[in-house]
């Protein structure tokens, strides 16, 4: 075999090789599973649950109408947010620079993971599409599928080489997936991704036509339109070429593969959802309770502050909702209150939640899966001020993003606090947190050999903010059953907790005592839960 041939059978072994590295890494992920494919689905079947049968005045679904959007987000997931992760970690653990000693050529490793993101986009476009198709009569338009395979393919690649850009400028791999995450969820509001056909401020709509998102979903919403033609989109696939090329100059000139301020490779661990910090927590021999808790609380802040992931969605991104949709949608009224002062219980409730349910229990799996909680036995502190700690700084989080849900609302929203009613707005938000924070350790001690749990928790607490009207979806009402479902779970009763505080309609001290009563039981059955699994919590 001559000497080109023999080279390039050994490329095509080791893209082969690494490409399916790639993919078991993408499987073994459940994160990167839930928002690639579980997320999109969930809010497919939610709004389309909650819209019912309705049709345009041509008699077409409205259904039709929501696949596309919510599979360009898993698309744009898999082959952006998960690309640039995947690049920076890599150089950040010293993989590329070991690579590059090895007899591969240089373009078989993101040429791997461009392949990885395109199966992971393949997927999700066939999830949400079969689903739309089974579930709520989507018509696939069969002249416009050359157009539909033409416009994935362009917007996978537009956003994978925009994920390495991203990787090449990013100093770390946190950075990296904390920027794509964070870029990703926020462009989707304001490119006709989660908010279709909405009526944006005019600075929203020119900041989402610069930005190739918004291109990428109305070229593709055009391949799912039953109105005549064959579906493509010239001017929003040219801007798509246009942002993959500028990806692609900007990987290629600023693409290393020596991680960024070490001379020489350090390991470092999986970006993660909740990363501990230091893996051993500190233990005091003496001091008081308060003492001992309050280290504790200060050990799991600093885990946090670490994570600029976990710290956006629980502390800014609540606030930019609440700052966003009363800009969209005006003054529109929800269950007779103005939507600013609606969504600002809702978004109190929800990061609640998340901070005690989604971010608490991950950070006790992983350091249950590095060993940390069987080293804690043969140290003299109790269990329970461990768990107490991670309780405190949940709780601590989500005070400090009520605080500045606060601001931003009756700072800048109108919305009104009567001061007589925060004792019960603080009762029902350390109600909620205890509540949450006991369910998350019990799942996290029902599912002893799981590493991550984050698909479990976020994939829960997600539709539930829908089915528990956190985030209401059009004037539709819920349905019944759906309704049902949601008043004997919790969610809904922390909601009608801080309702009662901050509603300016309802007189009184504000304390809802038969949600803060329901919010009571759960703890109850989450804490017996956790009592008779004990042993599998370390």
């Amino acid at each position: 075999m001559s000497a080109p041939a023999e080279r390039a059978v050994t490329s095509r072994s080791a893209l082969y090789a690494l490409t399916r590295h790639a993919v078991r890494g993408f499987a073994r992920n459940p994160i990167a599973a839930f928002f690639t494919l579980a997320f999109p689905l969930a809010l497919l079947i939610i709004v389309a649950s909650i819209i019912g049968d309705q049709r345009t005045a041509d008699g077409v679904p409205i259904a039709q109408y929501l696949v596309s959007p919510f599979a360009v987000f898993g698309v744009a997931q898999a082959s952006f947010v998960l690309v640039a992760a995947d690049m920076a970690a890599l150089r950040e653990r010293g993989v590329l620079l070991r690579l590059r000693a090895a007899p591969i050529p240089v373009w078989t490793v993101p040429a791997s993971r461009i392949v990885a993101a395109v199966v992971a986009s393949g997927l999700a476009m066939v999830v949400t599409t079969v689903a739309g198709v089974l579930g709520y009569d989507v018509q696939i338009i069969w002249r416009k599928v050359p157009a539909m395979v033409v416009t994935l393919v362009l917007g996978i690649a537009c956003c994978a080489a925009l994920g390495l850009a991203l990787a090449a400028l990013a100093r770390t791999a946190a950075v990296a997936q904390s920027l794509a995450q964070g870029l990703l969820i926020t462009l989707a509001y304001v490119s006709d991704v989660f908010l279709v056909g909405a009526a944006l401020p005019r600075w929203m709509q020119w900041l989402g036509s610069a930005l190739p998102l918004k291109h990428f979903a109305r070229a593709m919403a055009e391949t799912f339109d039953p109105a005549p033609g064959y579906g493509f989109s010239p001017g929003h696939l040219i801007v798509l070429v246009a942002w993959g090329v500028a990806g692609v100059v900007v990987a290629g000139l600023r693409s290393g593969w020596q991680p960024r301020g070490a001379a020489t490779p350090q390991a470092v661990h999986e970006p993660d959802f909740a990363p501990l910090g230091r893996l051993s927590p500190p233990v005091r021999r003496h001091g008081s309770p308060l003492t001992t808790l309050s280290g504790q609380i200060s050990y799991a802040l600093l885990g946090q502050r670490r994570d600029p992931l976990a710290m956006f969605f629980s502390v800014i991104f609540p606030a930019l909702l609440l700052a966003l949709f009363p800009t969209v949608f005006g003054d529109g009224r929800v269950h007779g209150m103005t939507l600013a002062q609606y969504l600002y219980a809702g978004m109190i409730a929800y990061t609640a939640a998340l901070t005690a349910y989604v971010n608490l229990p991950e950070s006790v799996v992983t350091a249950r899966a590095a060993g940390v909680l069987k080293r804690l036995r043969g140290t003299p502190l109790p269990f329970r001020w461990y768990f107490a700690g991670r309780a405190g700084a949940a709780l601590t989080v989500s005070l400090a993003a009520t605080v500045l849900l606060t601001v931003v609302g009756t700072g800048f929203l109108h919305v009104r606090l009567d001061p007589v009613r925060i004792p019960a707005l603080l009762l029902a938000i350390v109600a909620g947190s205890v509540c949450f924070a006991a369910l998350g350790l019990a799942i996290a001690a029902l599912m002893p050999a799981a590493r991550s749990i984050v698909a479990v928790t976020l994939g829960t607490l997600l539709p539930l903010c829908f089915a528990s009207e956190i985030f209401v979806v059009g004037d539709q009402p819920l349905p019944g059953w759906l309704t049902h479902v949601a008043g004997l779970l919790p969610l809904r009763h922390l909601l009608r907790a801080v309702l009662a505080a901050t509603d300016p309609s309802v007189t009184g001290a504000g304390f809802a005592t038969g949600s803060l009563a329901v919010l009571a039981a759960w703890t109850g059955l989450g804490l017996l839960v956790v009592a008779r699994h004990r042993d599998a919590l370390s």
